[in-house]
């Protein structure tokens, strides 16, 4: 793999390596990753191995499976050395709620072809709102496959029948807005395939096992219907003379076109039926009902059965969903990547990837949701690039960094992918305000390791990149500037692939950028950032006192830390660690808080840039005494952050509020406080978004 644009590879494991006895086998895929220790950052790793694939595993209890698996990668977070590897779970909870003793308590006599995955921080929109644990959310990439969960406090691998079947690419989590529901985005990796949303309620009673306590049993599952009458693909014959498309469901042919935006809803589906527990029956002697109508013996629909109910419902089928992530600063907005299918939909046959915002009602069921095109690989951007083959092409993997950047991934899945262009299989970053996007990493087929062979090296789009992750604030870096991803290198063999049954090549690699220079206005020089470190404990940092007064990149790390900035000279750009961490701002500095709930106060210095983060935070403009110019509030939530203005002497009625190109101003007796970014004046002017001392 090659870095571009100001980007660098570094690989750190290459499929074949032993790592303290353990050879962890090949087809690498989704990530996730967590701080073991304070020394050491634990990834996760899928390999989607079919269930009859690779070399035998044993389980705790002495059972031996094969097929796809999860193993862990600890990294030395200062060295960033890889130190040890193994298998991650070593116990498994199948559908039925019970421990796998053997290969035929698992429908595939095995775990058939963990795809993408997303490792989900307990609470990561604020206090008790999300999941109660940190869960790795992993899922079998085949029609009537399971979600599954690993708990890394167990190393237990649980099923989760109550999310319904599906082709699992991947699954993320959305902020419903209160502590007692969760819910999560489905990517379904199927042509013609529903987004599905399920939404579950935490039970908190005592002795609630972890799928009860997380919300993952008793749920809802839900299907997006867009609004109005939206076309569908007419029915065609293909080359072997088979009738396709026979539906009416809406598709991308009435809906697709880079900036165009649809709404729509979601509606229930009636997919657990205990009283129809049984019906799908066998039908064609293929030892597999999933293809059948009717409810498995829990009382589950089989997949033909859960695809009808969502056409029922006027759902709106993508060419090829796939991967999903959350927007890090709006829990209720995701990217989601369709990855294109040229054989069932003309009109998606490049690829095309989407944002979705949902809205919840009071008590945490979802009303609506909004998408928008953010990229149409058949109309190349908009004429953004030259052709489609020059642009971003079926993408797979993504990731929405901490930055407010998307990555992703290209994995070739229409036959012109490269003939034209040829460019190998690539990873870029989009700009989500702007829709540009810039490639910054591509395949290199001549990485061929020692003693295995490429029969095929010139077969663009044959290897792929997956599973991207920004682990920046893991290894205390600026966010947006340290990525993990694998490379799936499908058609090495030979060597050790072949002797040790690893199945395919394939590498683990950081992807890494310099933060970028945003350090224009006043007080700002441009010049060389010192790096400023907190530790894990709670730390008390001032400028003039433990740094210089400027010029210096500060990480508090994580605990409860205090920042005091106000003895600065400006062009510090400060980021905080998990713990919730308060700031004292200076002048033309720029603040990063993390996703805990932060406070920062501004005293007489202007011209600082705020970032709260996730989390409830409370953004203090005003404290005894004016700012010297405005300080800029980027990402105001409201219902969850706090606006407070102490020591003036003055209320709600005492304020300014009027629109502005750069936002919403707040001002009082002729003084400007702040701005407050992407937020409309009419918005912003609501007493409960304002606190007073």
């Amino acid at each position: 793999m090659t870095g571009l644009n100001g980007y660098e590879v570094d690989p750190f494991f290459t499929v074949g390596e032993e790592v303290n006895g353990y050879t962890p086998p090949g087809i690498p895929d989704g990530l996730g990753a967590f701080a073991l220790d304070e020394d050491t950052i634990r990834v996760v790793a899928n390999h989607e191995l079919r269930p009859d694939a690779g070399y035998a595993y044993t389980l705790a209890n002495g059972t031996e499976l094969t097929g796809a698996r999860v193993s862990y990668f600890d990294i030395n977070k200062e060295t960033l050395e890889l130190e040890d590897s193994g298998l991650a779970f070593d116990k498994i909870i199948n559908r039925n709620g019970e421990e796998v003793d053997e290969a035929s308590d698992l429908e595939y006599e095995g775990i058939n072809r963990l795809c993408s995955a997303n490792y989900i921080e307990a609470n990561q929109f604020g206090e008790d709102r999300g999941l109660t644990d940190s869960l790795f959310f992993t899922g079998e990439e085949t029609s009537g496959g399971t979600e599954f969960v690993l708990d890394p406090a167990t190393n237990t691998l649980h099923a989760v029948p109550w999310m319904g079947r599906a082709a699992w690419e991947s699954t993320t989590e959305i902020d419903t807005g209160t502590t007692d529901k969760v819910a999560f985005i489905v990517g379904d990796d199927r042509e013609a395939a529903p987004l599905l949303l399920y939404v579950g309620e935490k039970d908190t009673s005592e002795g609630a096992d972890l799928l009860e306590r997380n919300g993952l049993v008793g749920g809802k599952l839900y299907t997006w219907v867009p609004d109005g009458d939206v076309a569908d693909t007419p029915t065609f014959t293909d080359e072997d003379g088979e009738e396709v498309d026979t539906d009416d469901a809406p598709d991308p042919f009435g809906f697709s076109g880079t900036g165009n935006s649809l709404g729509g809803s979601w509606v229930e589906l009636d997919y657990y039926r205990p009283d129809l527990a049984g019906t799908a029956v066998d039908t064609n002697d293929d030892e597999d009902i999933q293809d059948e109508l009717g409810y498995d013996e829990l009382g589950f629909a089989t997949q033909a059965q859960q695809d009808q109910l969502f056409i029922d419902a006027g759902g709106f089928q993508f060419s090829r969903p796939e991967d999903v992530a959350t927007n890090p600063e709006d829990g209720t907005e995701i990217v989601l990547a369709s990855t294109g299918r040229d054989g069932r939909f003309a009109g998606d046959s490049w690829g095309t990837t989407y944002t979705v915002n949902t809205e919840f009602g009071e008590s945490g069921e979802p009303l609506t949701a909004q998408i928008d095109i953010l990229y149409d690989g058949d109309d190349a951007g908009n004429g953004q690039f030259e052709g489609s083959d020059f642009g971003l092409r079926s993408p797979d993997n993504l990731e929405w960094a901490d930055d407010g950047k998307i990555l992703i991934q290209e994995d070739r899945s229409f036959d012109e992918f490269g003939l034209t262009s040829g460019e190998e299989a690539s990873i870029w970053e989009v700009d989500p305000e702007t829709g540009d996007l810039t490639r910054i990493a591509q395949i290199d087929r001549s990485a061929v390791p020692d003693g295995q062979s490429d029969p095929e090296p010139d077969d663009i789009g044959n290897w792929e990149t997956s599973g991207v992750i920004d682990v920046s604030q893991l290894f205390d870096e600026a966010p947006g500037t340290r990525f993990i991803f694998d490379v799936q290198a499908h058609s090495l063999e030979d060597g050790i692939i072949a002797e040790a049954d690893l199945v395919q090549g394939g590498q683990l690699a950081f992807l890494t950028t310099e933060a970028p220079d945003n350090s224009e206005g006043e007080g700002n020089d441009n010049s060389e950032l010192t790096p400023v470190f907190g530790t894990t404990e709670d730390d008390i940092l001032e400028a003039g006192l433990d740094f210089d007064t400027s010029n210096n990149l500060i990480f508090t790390g994580e605990g409860d830390d205090l920042l005091d900035l106000s003895p600065g000279e400006g062009n510090n750009r400060a980021y905080g660690g998990s713990g919730s961490d308060v700031f004292i701002l200076g002048e033309a500095d720029r603040i990063f808080a993390d996703d805990d709930d932060d406070r920062l106060f501004v005293l007489s210095g202007g011209n600082n840039s705020i970032n709260g983060n996730l989390g409830a935070d409370q953004f203090w403009i005003a404290n005894g005494e004016y700012p010297e110019s405005p300080n800029t509030i980027n990402d105001f939530t409201s219902s969850e952050d706090l606006i407070g203005i102490a020591g003036l002497g003055i209320g709600y009625g005492d304020l300014e509020i009027s629109q502005t190109d750069a936002g919403a101003l707040i001002s009082t007796d002729g003084n400007d406080l702040a701005i407050v970014a992407n937020t409309p004046a009419d918005f912003l002017a609501n007493e409960s978004h304002f606190v007073f001392a």
